[in-house]
C-alpha cells in the first residue's frame, strides 16, 4: 500500500519547492537575463532618441531647435547624437552640434560605411554592435551601439546616428550571485519557520482531533478547544461530536432493538413450545383450539422474521421494485378486509373514505406492506375508543392515503425519531401484540426506494395521523 505522507511534512515540501522556485525566478532575472535584457533596453532607448530627433527635423523651422534636442538628450541619457543634412543644392553635409563624442572623433571611412550599410538596408536602418575592453578592467568587455538612420526624400536626406554604451556588468552579476546565497539561506530559514507555523496552527490541531476521535466507535468524543483555531477545525470537532452522539444513541437503539426482538421471539416460541408440550403430555388438550394457537404464534414470529429480513435487505439495497400502474383504491380496499376480524371480536372502529380509479405506478406488494405496517401502528396506539380512519383523497394531481388514530399520540420532539431503524416507542402505549419497533422503517425504506413523500401527524393526547403520497397515472 502506497504510503501517504504527514500533513506537516507535505507543508514544508510545498513550501520548499516555493522557496526553490522563488530562488530560481531571481537567478533567471538577475543572472542570466540581465545582460540580455539591459542590452534590450539600450537598444530600444537608442531607437526611441532617433525617432524624437526624426520628430524634430520635420517640425522644426531652423537649426537651433535640433541642436538643443542634441544637447539635452546627450545630457540626459548619456548617448551621442549626430546629425548630417543634405540641401537641394548638392550633396555637401553641415556637421552639427560637435561636442568631442565619439561619433564626432569616428573615422570618415567608418562613418561612410555605416551610412552605406544603412542604405543598402529595406528601412534605412542599421545597427551595429561591437565589443571593446574596459579601460577600467581589461578583464571585463564593453559593448557598444550605433544607430544608423536615413530619412528624408532624394532632394533633402538626412543621416542620424545616435551612439550608446553598454556599460559592462559582469561585476554586478558576481555581486548579484553573492546576494543570491545570502537571500537563498534567508529563503530556506523562512521555509523552516513558515513550516513549523503552519504545523502548529493546521497539522498539529488536526492530529490531535485524529486522536480523539479513536473514542467514536465507542460513542465517545471530547473537543479540545485548543485544536478551535480555524474555522474548519472547529467545524471538525462539531462534526464529530455529534457523530459520538448519534453513535451513542445507535448503540442504545441497537440494545434495545436486540431487547425488543429477544422478548417478541421469546413469547411465540414459548407459546408454541408450551402447547406443544401440554399437548404430548396431555392428548385430550389436542383440541382445534390449542392447535389455532400454535399456528397463529407461529405467523407471528414468521412475519417479525420476514420484517428483520426485508429491513436488512432494503439497507443494503438488495431489494429489487417490481413497479406496475394498478388502482390504489382497490389495494386499500382490499387490505382493509384483513381487518374485520378486529372490528367483529375486538370492538375496533375502523371507518374508509376512499377516492375512486386512483391509480399509481409502483411496486403493489410493496405498498401493501406499507399500507398493513400503517394499520397495524394504528391499532397497537389507537386508545381506548379503539377508533382508527382511513381517508384517501386527490388533489393537484397527486393522491395520498391517511391512517389516523386517536390514541396518546406522539411528542412533537419524538415525531423525527419514529421513522429510525431501531426506534419504539416506550412499552406502555404498546399493545400487548405490538411487534419490535422496524415496522416504520421499512415503510421508509420502501417509500425512499419509489421517491414517494410521506410524513407523520401528530399531537399529544389527539392522536397520530401517518400518510404517505404518489403521483396520478393514467389508469391502465
Amino acid at each position: 500500500m502506497k504510503k501517504i505522507t504527514s500533513l506537516k511534512w507535505k507543508i514544508g515540501k510545498y513550501l520548499l519547492i516555493f522557496g526553490a522556485f522563488l530562488i530560481g525566478v531571481i537567478f533567471l532575472f538577475q543572472i542570466i537575463l540581465l545582460k540580455p535584457m539591459y542590452e534590450s533596453y539600450k537598444i530600444n532607448s537608442i531607437r526611441r532618441i532617433s525617432d524624437n530627433v526624426i520628430k524634430v527635423l520635420e517640425d522644426a523651422d531652423d537649426e537651433d531647435d535640433l541642436e538643443e534636442l542634441i544637447y539635452n538628450t546627450q545630457n540626459e541619457s548619456g548617448t551621442c547624437v549626430r546629425v548630417w543634412q543634405s540641401t537641394t543644392g548638392g550633396p555637401s553635409a553641415a556637421m552639427m552640434s560637435g561636442n568631442g563624442c565619439f561619433l564626432y572623433r569616428m573615422k570618415p571611412e567608418e562613418a561612410d560605411q555605416l551610412i552605406l550599410n544603412a542604405m543598402n538596408s529595406e528601412d534605412g536602418t542599421y545597427l551595429q554592435t561591437k565589443s571593446s575592453f574596459s579601460f577600467m578592467d581589461e578583464n571585463d568587455t564593453r559593448r557598444e551601439l550605433i544607430l544608423t538612420r536615413i530619412v528624408g526624400d532624394e532632394d533633402s536626406k538626412s543621416v542620424i546616428m545616435v551612439y550608446s554604451g553598454i556599460t559592462p556588468v559582469d561585476s554586478t552579476i558576481s555581486t548579484l550571485r553573492a546576494q543570491l546565497w545570502i537571500i537563498s539561506g534567508f529563503i530556506a530559514l523562512a521555509v523552516i519557520l513558515l513550516t513549523l507555523a503552519l504545523n502548529y496552527q493546521i497539522a498539529r490541531p488536526l492530529s490531535i482531533i485524529a486522536e480523539n476521535a479513536k473514542s467514536l466507535p465507542e460513542g465517545k468524543y471530547t473537543a479540545d478547544e485548543k485544536t478551535n483555531r480555524y474555522s474548519e477545525a472547529m467545524q471538525l470537532n462539531e462534526t464529530l461530536s455529534e457523530a459520538a452522539r448519534d453513535i451513542s444513541k445507535a448503540d442504545q437503539a441497537k440494545r434495545d432493538l436486540i431487547a425488543n426482538v429477544s422478548h417478541d421471539l421469546r413469547t411465540p416460541l414459548t407459546m408454541i413450545s408450551g402447547y406443544g408440550e401440554m399437548m404430548i403430555d396431555l392428548p385430550e388438550e389436542k383440541t382445534d383450539e390449542n392447535i389455532r394457537v400454535i399456528i397463529d404464534e407461529s405467523k407471528r414470529l414468521t412475519t417479525l422474521v420476514n420484517d428483520l429480513l426485508d429491513l436488512s435487505k432494503m439497507q443494503e439495497s438488495r431489494i429489487t421494485l417490481n413497479p406496475e400502474i394498478f388502482d390504489l383504491s382497490l389495494l386499500v380496499e382490499e387490505q382493509l378486509k384483513k381487518y374485520d376480524v378486529y372490528t367483529m371480536k375486538e370492538g375496533y372502529q375502523i371507518e374508509s373514505s376512499l377516492e375512486k380509479n386512483a391509480f399509481i405506478k409502483a411496486d403493489y406488494s410493496r405498498i401493501a406492506q406499507v399500507f398493513n405496517n400503517f394499520m397495524t401502528n394504528a391499532i397497537n396506539y389507537c386508545g381506548s375508543d379503539r377508533r382508527i380512519i382511513v381517508k384517501e383523497y386527490i388533489k393537484d394531481g397527486v393522491v395520498r392515503c391517511e391512517v389516523r388514530d386517536f390514541g396518546e399520540g406522539i411528542d412533537e420532539k419524538n415525531l423525527p425519531q419514529i421513522w429510525d431503524r431501531y426506534y419504539k416507542l416506550d412499552k406502555t402505549h404498546v399493545r400487548s401484540t405490538s411487534g419490535s419497533g422496524i415496522g416504520l422503517s421499512i415503510v421508509k425504506e420502501i417509500l425512499e426506494l419509489h421517491q414517494a413523500k410521506y410524513g407523520a401527524i401528530s399531537k399529544k393526547g389527539e392522536g397520530s395521523t401517518f400518510w404517505f403520497e404518489f403521483r396520478l397515472e393514467e389508469g391502465a
